[in-house]
């Protein structure tokens, strides 16, 4: 770690101990507000769960300028969400366990659950933009004891608010910047029967032009468009509630272009020398020299119904859901201006339905628990078309064709469980707990790959099936010291199910992998003090992974296989402090070591054949170290007017972005700093002015090695410094 690295650490670990969590607001008497979590089915103060989890609330978010998934890197120690090119490849990162999903054989070891309905993509996760947010949870470890699907690693759990029954309010903003940023969002919500029946809308809209130019096509590309509403009904009658939600999102951006990283001496693809095409001052120039466009539409959205029937102290609930996306990405993926890649097209059809019965015992007994039945089916369809261009040599390519290598899947995935999580208050200070799943996992997929060249063989059609069975578990217990200091230990053990590798084959040997287990161990401490001015939780936990479904680049895609054995151990910390009237700090850092114990078999640097033994290896995609704080301040300036001044930092290290640790595709560590300022004039009406990348770090959230090629690194850059203007009318 560098001295400046260190630097870093030592005083955010400094501001910690003087302050932590972003989820609070200031109470009546100055103190700090604790956010009302559901982690475990019931509403509870987040300091009585035993779960290492950061929540935070739709006010926080929108103080910390966090609009889109991908920002709650920003807030959530020891988890990373990047995008890696199309929302298809979208990466996530928790505690050491990366999960993507590029293609469709592929389940996550993390989840992402959108009002408790789990999306079966990363991608449906991370194109979400937060519009009309409670709050949002994040879970680290096994959660399937107390969530309809399994989460080896742990889980994303997104709140929308619910309408108001009483009275009718509503929201606008219009934030406009540089790169003609424009997000526009809109809420309103309100009685149609006081106090029985309430309807809410909500909508968005954000757009920027391109952040990168392309002097081949003589264009400015990755731009955004994206638009989104969402519609909810609430209805209270008797012993009985229920929720019918509906939303629909729609992408058709021009992103995202690869940049030129590094070039070794002699780089070339195939044999033309690519040190002159490579543009000046890459890779910060903001330039990249891809030959064809890359758009990105997707769309999705879905239905849901949670009803819930109170029978004396008990409440059964009905989790029903319907819910579609499509990713239809075009790339150049060997990301220069040779035609050699072109025009890869992807056409990807995923539906899902899912149903969960519930039933809760009383909050206020010596035992309490949840138990319920849960059903998944989804079906998804993968067409890719990758064709040769006229670049590559016509040794390779079939004569009389396009040379492209077509390859056309579908899988239909089921999922059958039954969980319940046990409670026991021996005292009013110690409680204990144990939750149980068994799930079934049956799939099936139906395979084709046709080739119209010599790079991969033409393999026919495969039908194949597999079936996955697992006994989860959960165990813990927590001791209240005091109604503001609790601790507790856990231990559990997750699951997901084995897969299929649907992506361009040598063969079909290695087609399906297996499942992936894992034993987590963890202690935390949850507390506030001074009066709730100050609050620390601190989490420590230690993980056992078996056939870790690993993936690896292997030139020209991306392969799962199961890695033998690896461990990940660290901790999160977190707080926050009101140390005076209108002064609110918060701070949180995460340590992971993550690596591999048996994995004798991983993927060689690029250049070299064969494999390589990562005994002992760090895992690629995970900083060891993760940091973010924020400083807000508060206060009148008469007339009944406030105003705030707010600054936020994250920091994360040194990652590897390769399965075989390869030198040159490293992102050494860097912060971020956003700032904001603004006034609220009483009236309903807001203004703010902000600057994220204030200091207009220079970073690569991905590198890899071109396909084809020799001695030549792509990769992805990060956002530029943006800056602007945003307004707001409360009514």
């Amino acid at each position: 770690m560098s001295l400046r690295s260190r630097s870093i650490l030592m005083a955010g670990t400094a501001f910690i101990l003087a302050s932590t969590q972003i989820a609070a607001a200031q109470t009546a008497d100055g103190g700090l507000e604790t956010v009302v979590v559901t982690a475990q089915k019931r509403a509870e103060n987040v300091r009585n769960v035993p779960i290492s989890i950061t929540a935070v609330s739709g006010q926080s978010l929108v103080d910390g300028g966090v609009v889109s998934f991908h920002d709650l890197a920003r807030i959530a120690p020891n988890f990373q969400s990047i995008e890696e090119g199309d929302s298809r490849t979208s990466t996530m990162t928790m505690r050491g366990v990366t999960s993507q999903q590029n293609d469709v054989g592929q389940q996550s070891s993390i989840g992402v659950f959108l009002d408790g309905v789990f999306l079966a993509r990363t991608g449906m996760g991370s194109s979400q933009d937060f519009l009309d947010i409670d709050r949002i949870e994040v879970l680290r470890g096994p959660q399937g004891t107390l969530f309809g699907m399994n989460t080896a690693a742990g889980l994303i759990n997104i709140i929308t608010r619910k309408p108001n029954l009483d009275n009718f309010e509503g929201q606008v903003s219009a934030t406009y910047g540089n790169y003609n940023t424009l997000q526009l969002r809109g809420m309103v919500t309100g009685p149609i029967i006081n106090d029985e029946l309430g309807v809410s809308l909500s909508a968005y809209s954000d757009s920027h032009a391109g952040y990168t130019y392309d002097p081949v096509t003589h264009r400015h590309v990755d731009n955004q468009r994206k638009y989104g509403v969402r519609g909810k009904l609430e209805f209270k009658s008797g012993n009985f509630d229920g929720t019918i939600s509906a939303d629909y999102n729609h992408e058709s951006s021009e992103c995202c272009s690869a940049i030129i990283a590094k070039l070794l001496p002699g780089a070339n693809l195939l044999g033309v020398p690519i040190a002159p095409l490579a543009p000046a001052g890459y890779p910060f120039s903001r330039e990249t020299v891809q030959g064809t466009r890359n758009i990105n539409p997707n769309e999705g959205g879905g239905i849901t119904a949670d009803l819930n029937w109170t029978f004396g102290d008990f409440t059964l609930t009905s989790l029903t859901s319907a819910r579609y996306w499509n990713a239809s990405p075009v790339s150049d993926i060997d990301s220069l201006p040779l035609d050699v890649l072109d025009n890869f097209v992807i056409k990807q059809r995923h539906k899902q339905f899912s149903e969960e019965l519930r039933i809760t015992s009383p909050s206020d007994g010596r035992l309490e628990y949840v138990a319920g039945l849960f059903y998944y089916y989804r079906n998804s369809s993968d067409y890719e078309n990758l064709a040769l261009g006229s670049a590559v040599p016509a040794f390779l390519i079939v004569p009389g064709t396009d040379g492209a290598t077509v390859i056309d899947g579908t899988v239909n995935d089921r999922s059958y469980a039954a969980f319940a999580h046990v409670d026991y208050h021996w005292t009013d200070a110690l409680t204990t707990s144990a939750g149980i799943r068994y799930s079934i996992e049956p799939q099936h997929v139906r395979f084709s790959q046709t080739s119209n060249n010599f790079a991969f063989p033409g393999l026919g059609v495969t039908h194949q099936k597999r079936r996955d069975e697992a006994l989860t578990w959960t165990l813990d217990a927590n001791y209240k010291w005091s109604d503001n200091v609790s601790t507790y230990v856990s231990a559990a053990r997750g699951f997901k199910p084995g897969g299929f590798d649907m992506t361009r084959l040598n063969s079909f040997t290695g087609f399906q992998f297996r499942p992936e287990t894992n034993v987590n161990y963890e202690v935390g401490l949850k507390s506030g003090f001074f009066s709730n001015r100050v609050s620390l939780n601190v989490s420590a936990f230690y993980t056992d992974y078996k056939n870790f479904q690993t993936l690896a680049f292997d030139g020209l895609n991306l392969v799962t296989t199961n890695a033998g054995k690896f461990n990940t151990r660290g901790f999160e910390l977190e707080a926050a402090a009101r140390p005076i009237d209108g002064l609110t700090l918060t701070a949180a850092t995460g340590y992971v070591d993550a690596h591999y114990v048996n994995f004798p078999n991983g993927q060689c640097p690029s250049g070299v054949t064969g494999s390589c033994n990562l005994n002992g290896k760090p895992l690629d995609q995970t900083p060891r170290w993760t940091f973010n704080a924020s400083a807000q301040y508060d206060w009148s300036v008469g007339s009944g007017m406030d105003a705030f001044a707010r600054l936020d930092a994250s920091f994360r290290s040194k990652v590897f972005y390769q399965q075989s640790l390869d030198p040159n595709a490293v992102q050494n560590g860097y912060g971020l700093l956003n700032a904001r300022i603004g006034i609220n004039y009483g009236d309903g009406w807001e203004t703010d002015l902000f600057a994220n990348n204030l200091t207009k770090t220079k970073y690569l959230n991905f590198i890899y090695p071109s396909p084809l090629a020799s001695g030549v690194y792509v990769g992805y850059v990060g956002v530029p410094r943006i800056y602007g203007i945003r307004f707001q009318k409360s009514f």
